[in-house]
């Protein structure tokens, strides 16, 4: 198990942690030069601090059907993210292994603290109870959001009917080298562990003080998202009034910015001027109100930047007012080529973030009331959206989609694309609605290139199977037991 028990077990730490070995007393009295050994509560504090979730060039982002490549860039994208984007079998080379695991800011690479925080910090010296079982719950979250992003990269989505059967990942609960075996658990496991996870974790959880801080208000949001993802839809709409609860008592600002007047160059906030590579005043991640936790997706690769850019199909599903589109460019970095058909880069930032946000919570809470048939309810919040994105005179649901179930819920599903475009996270709506059976018809199941004139030059079908990434050849060799993904 070579592999897993390298990049499971052990991850790039700015603070280095030194678990308990069998040694002579003296020897565990003296503390090594230049190291932290974690004894006292406000030793696991600091490492919990220093510990956050970021992901570089994610698999999601390539694999989202409001992705499409333009031929005369694609050769210059790295090979990775050309096969992503061509759904192929087989991602990696025999001799490479997956970067979702190897990655230094995976979230693989954080299971080790969030572990050893649950397991050790109850026994740290010098703190109250209340605090230990208050870090001890941070880890908790932490801990759930990297199995279900795990599980959204290696298994299948969630069906009701198979997940006892269906295969997910390795359930990993110890912070020690010496652990050898990663049995895959099945999918409905690696759930049920999750959602415990997260409701231990709410009565100790505090409110919302810092982005990088786990909240009660964040674990509510991931119980509503996996929920969501199990179609659970009762449940995912108690925690996400939760997460709504939760954040009426944050310590820190928490608002949806109005893009009619930060993206309008003559206002007072605006994000202008617009540099060569993103807004001069675009707030940091640590200051956006609109995130409640932040979890970076670096997109930002010079190779490929002019690659992959919205599909014609997802730029037709923006009104021309939407102030969402001055997020993105319609002509190449360096160049003066116009993209064809409506295509965009993403050109606000060298990231996008993926945590929990308003935006989200909103969309969810919209698209949960309009599937229990409260079409007022999802109206107010999806126009409440829509009114911060776009001139008030295009903000509102159009008659003919408001008082019609079906198309409210569709309409919803395709403001999370306006909304959230290039991010990835379309692929995770992907793989919850292709097993939905009123709604996987919502799903695009094709990937095209485009030539410069707007020409479809190759198709690319994802098949069922490729909603969970295959291991890789060098990862079944070297962690034998480990069973491949079909």
């Amino acid at each position: 198990m070579k592999v897993l028990l390298k990049y499971l077990l052990i991850p790039a730490m700015s603070i280095l942690v030194l678990s308990q070995v069998s040694c002579k007393k003296d020897f565990l009295e003296i503390q090594p030069k230049g190291y932290t050994i974690a004894k006292t509560t406000s030793d696991y504090e600091q490492l919990l601090n220093a510990t956050f979730l970021s992901t570089s060039l994610p698999a999601s982002s390539y694999l989202a059907d409001d992705m499409a490549a333009q031929e005369m860039y694609l050769d210059g994208a790295l090979l990775r993210a050309q096969r992503l984007f061509m759904f192929s079998d087989s991602v990696y080379l025999p001799d490479e292994l997956p970067s979702e695991i190897t990655d230094p800011q995976s979230y693989i690479q954080r299971l080790y603290v969030f572990n050893k925080v649950i397991n050790e910090v109850m026994e740290s010296q010098n703190g109250t109870k209340e605090q230990k079982l208050a870090l001890q719950a941070e880890a908790k979250v932490g801990r759930a959001v990297c199995l279900l992003s795990f599980l959204n990269d290696f298994s299948k989505p969630y069906n009701a009917a198979t997940a006892a059967t269906d295969l997910g990942v390795p359930i990993i609960t110890k912070a020690e080298v010496t652990q050898t075996q990663f049995v895959r658990a099945t999918i409905k496991e690696g759930y049920d562990f999750m959602i415990k996870d997260l409701t231990d974790a709410l009565p100790y959880l505090g409110q919302v003080v810092n982005r990088r801080k786990f909240s009660k208000a964040a674990a509510e949001f991931y119980l509503g998202r996996i929920y969501l993802y199990m179609s659970d839809f009762a449940n995912a709409r108690t925690h996400i009034d939760g997460a709504f609860t939760a954040i009426a008592g944050s310590a820190i600002p928490l608002a949806l910015y109005d893009y009619n007047d930060v993206l309008d160059p003559n206002s007072a906030d605006s994000w202008y001027p617009y540099t060569l590579f993103r807004f001069a005043n675009i707030p940091l991640s640590a200051n956006n109100s609109q995130i409640i936790y932040n979890i970076t997706a670096s997109t930002f690769f010079f190779n490929s930047i002019n690659t992959f850019v919205t599909s014609p199909q997802a730029a037709a599903l923006y009104d021309p007012s939407d102030k969402r589109l001055d997020l993105f460019s319609n002509t190449e970095l360096f160049g003066t080529f116009v993209f064809p058909k409506g295509m965009r880069r993403y050109a606000a930032d060298f990231n996008l973030d993926i945590g929990p946000s308003l935006p989200d919570l909103y969309l969810m809470r919209a698209e949960l009331k309009a599937r229990s048939n409260d079409l007022a309810g999802a109206i107010a919040d999806v126009e409440y959206l829509r009114s911060n994105r776009m001139p008030a005179n295009v903000a509102t649901v159009p008659t003919n989609i408001a008082s019609d179930q079906p198309s409210l819920v569709k309409f919803i599903l395709e403001e999370r694309i306006r909304e959230f475009a290039t991010s990835g996270l379309r692929w995770l709506d992907q793989r919850r609605l292709s097993v939905d059976p009123l709604y996987s018809n919502t799903v695009k199941y094709t990937h095209e290139i485009y030539d410069a004139d707007g020409n479809v030059v190759a198709t690319y079908t994802l098949r069922p199977e490729r909603f969970a990434l295959k291991f890789g050849q060098r990862m079944l060799n070297e962690n034998k037991g480990l069973v491949e993904n079909p």
